[in-house]
């Protein structure tokens, strides 16, 4: 530990912890564009209320929220709501274990691999993904599926036969302008709510969006895409038909 810093105060209530763990710049500089100082920024009335219906329980007006929120930050701050005021100095890392066999990784990685939005409140963390115009990709969610699992796996060894009365809710949702079509089922923990064991879902609305987006492209002189071409062509990209539900 850094000599000049002191030991962190001892850790508050679970949205006290995942507000600790946020230096995201971008959430930090959306704050001050906004002119917001001295108390978070609300979530739209619209937005809580299509959010409520699709997980069926109502989100507080005043939920915290956060972007590119760190699965790391996540485990930590859950970490701290396991010790509460009598937390180590430090934890052990455990290793998670997949097919009999002992990963390479740990539960605390040092990665940016986050989630898009999270929004907590009381005893509860609503974990977003969301695609505009880029398609969903079965990789990308069955690893952070994972990441979810392996909490599930190894929180107890970090806090052996916790128990408490009132367990923290961790709810999935996708967003996009269309509902994903090729995504595989996935096995996600008992602690993760999900609807019919599938992510919640909700619409990401592109109304106001330019009916077509440009896509700067590296290419040659005829225009073939080229990664080390001399020159680069703008690129339509539609917008994905809002029409289809």
């Amino acid at each position: 530990m850094d000599e000049g810093l002191s030991q962190p105060a001892t850790s508050g209530s679970l949205v006290d912890n995942l507000q600790r763990l946020n230096r995201k710049e971008r959430y930090w500089l959306l704050r001050n564009a906004l002119g917001q100082s001295g108390a978070d920024l609300p979530l739209s009335r619209s937005f809580l209320e299509r959010l409520s219906e699709e997980i069926g329980k109502a989100v507080s007006p005043s939920a915290w929220w956060a972007m590119d929120y760190h699965i790391d930050w996540l485990f930590s701050a859950l970490v701290l709501d396991r010790f509460g005021a009598d937390r180590p100095h430090r934890f052990h890392n455990p290793r998670p274990v997949a097919g009999g066999k002992v990963s390479n990784g740990r539960l605390i990685r040092g990665t940016n691999e986050d989630f898009d939005l999270i929004v907590a409140f009381e005893r509860t963390i609503i974990l977003i993904e969301a695609k505009g115009v880029t398609s969903w990709g079965n990789k990308q969610i069955a690893r952070k599926c994972q990441r979810l699992r392996e909490w599930s796996e190894l929180s107890d060894q970090i806090v052996p036969g916790f128990k408490t009365s009132s367990p923290v809710e961790i709810f999935v949702v996708l967003m996009s302008p269309k509902p994903p079509r090729k995504l595989d089922r996935l096995d996600w923990p008992s602690f993760v709510k999900t609807k019919d064991g599938e992510p919640f879902r909700l619409r990401l609305d592109l109304t106001d969006a330019p009916e077509v987006f440009l896509a700067p492209e590296r290419c040659d002189e005829s225009g073939l895409p080229a990664s080390m071409g001399d020159c680069w062509q703008l690129k339509p990209l539609g917008r994905p038909n809002l029409d289809e539900n």
